[in-house]
């Protein structure tokens, strides 16, 4: 696998991931804790209209110099992940883990687990005490995070709660 950073024209290869998955179990923060729900969901890969909102969003971090991250096997991108580098939170020294996307066929492989560790890294090079998730309430993605020693967030960053309600926030110390 190798790992390097993206080029602005590289950017839509995020449409190249394959997004698709079929998940039965969704998280929702309730009384502060988590509640799994049994919930299906089958996700069909990129819906086009998303996917340009997607890469805007990725085209803005890096105009405005975050960093972002491609998997790349045999030459081709199986993942993608994102950091913002505008600081948030109440000690302002958080920063946004913006996107993270993993191939169908390449998860639970340390390939998510090797971006994040990369995005953190430059996290810390900027002064960052924290990452910031916003995820996905599947439980795969909770949980995945949640291994890796994000917890729930008692400050929830209203902006971002107000983009994806639904999310589950949390915290990562660097």
């Amino acid at each position: 696998m190798n790992y390097r950073l993206l080029k602005m024209s590289e950017l839509k290869l995020l449409g190249d991931i394959d997004r698709s998955e079929i998940t039965k179990e969704t998280y929702y923060y309730k009384n502060h804790k988590l509640e799994l729900v049994n919930e299906f969901y089958n996700i069909n890969g990129w819906n086009l209209e998303e996917l340009h909102e997607y890469i805007e969003r990725l085209e803005d971090i890096y105009s405005r110099n975050g960093t972002i991250y491609g998997a790349f096997h045999n030459n081709k991108i199986v993942g993608l992940g994102a950091l913002d580098n505008k600081f948030i939170g109440l000690n302002n020294d958080e920063l946004k883990l913006d996107m993270l996307y993993i191939s169908s066929n390449y998860r639970k492989k340390g390939i998510g687990k090797n971006l994040v560790a990369l995005l953190c890294e430059k996290a810390r090079d900027l002064g960052a005490k924290r990452l910031y998730i916003s995820a996905t309430p599947f439980k795969n993605t909770v949980d995945f995070y949640s291994a890796l020693g994000a917890k729930l967030t008692n400050e929830i960053n209203k902006d971002l709660y107000e983009l994806e309600p639904y999310d589950i926030h949390m915290i990562l110390e660097l």
